[in-house]
């Protein structure tokens, strides 16, 4: 089993920090001492995640936020198990980039979070300290966390439109998928091309997440476009982050990369019409 990087933060006598540029990332190396911080979105399905990893507390993205605030969906469904989590505020951190969140700015905190210290515009770094006075951490099992299914789309002539809530599914793809597109319930941040690229894909359609700093939501785009590999993100409004039938039935491009504008992929345009157009 291949292991993905995370990087050591803080440390004192009370546990340790780690970041990573996706949360799913983390594995059995976060202890119920350790606060883990991610350049993932902190939606149900990624806080998710860590509370499998058994993490005392969670800060991600807050990803634009978007459409039923899906982008700090985490946040109550780690209250719901007693963990502190919170979400940097979109602009101040770049998306897919762990170490960017943990400079950034916190934006939204859940109840267990704030009773620790924790506060909007706070640094993060003295959120994830904070929450090291949180109670250690246990291992829970969320069944968004576990989704591995490859949801058919749509099967046409020219190849098949499939759907999958992040990359631990893509990932698990072992040959090339020449003929066919994703719908990523996910951003089209960096750690999107890594797993992409392999699979030799037609296309992928995923969320703005808000763009994020320095453009971090859709920083895939011209690695794919080197690849020649169409991409097309949905605003983080109009489509649920985590949620890949929101994007596939609701979403609405509101950008996209070199290659898929040569194939007719525009602007305001349904995720489902890009993905088609990335067929063709």
């Amino acid at each position: 089993m291949a292991v993905y990087p995370i990087a050591l933060a803080y440390e004192d006598e009370r546990g340790r920090v780690f970041t990573a540029d996706s949360i799913t990332f983390f594995d059995e190396r976060v202890t119920a001492r350790d606060v883990v911080v991610s350049g993932s979105y902190a939606a149900r399905t990624t806080i998710g995640w860590a509370l499998g990893a058994g993490a005392r507390g969670i800060i991600s993205h807050a990803a634009g936020v978007g459409k039923d605030e899906a982008g700090i969906s985490g946040l109550p469904l780690a209250e719901s198990h007693g963990i502190p989590a919170a979400a940097c505020e979109t602009m101040s951190a770049r998306l897919a980039d762990g170490a960017s969140v943990y400079e950034g700015e916190v934006g939204h905190a859940n109840a267990p979070a704030m009773r620790l210290g924790i506060r909007p515009g706070q640094p993060v770094a003295e959120a994830a300290r904070l929450m090291l006075n949180a109670p250690p951490g246990r291992k829970v099992s969320i069944e968004e966390a576990a989704d591995s299914q490859i949801h058919t789309l749509e099967e046409t002539p020219n190849g098949t439109i499939y759907g999958s809530w992040g990359i631990p599914v893509l990932r698990a793809i072992r040959e090339p998928r020449p003929r066919d597109v994703f719908v990523q319930a996910s951003h089209c941040g960096l750690t999107l091309s890594a797993t992409v690229i392999p699979l030799r894909l037609k296309g992928v359609v995923a969320n703005d997440a808000g763009r994020g700093k320095d453009d971090s939501g859709i920083a895939s785009f011209p690695v794919l476009d080197a690849e020649g590999i169409a991409a097309a993100a949905v605003a983080a409004m109009s489509a649920r982050i985590g949620d890949v039938m929101s994007i596939w039935n609701e979403g609405v491009v509101s950008v996209h990369n070199e290659t898929a504008g040569k194939k007719g992929v525009r602007p305001g345009i349904t995720a489902k019409e890009a993905a088609r157009k990335m067929l063709a």
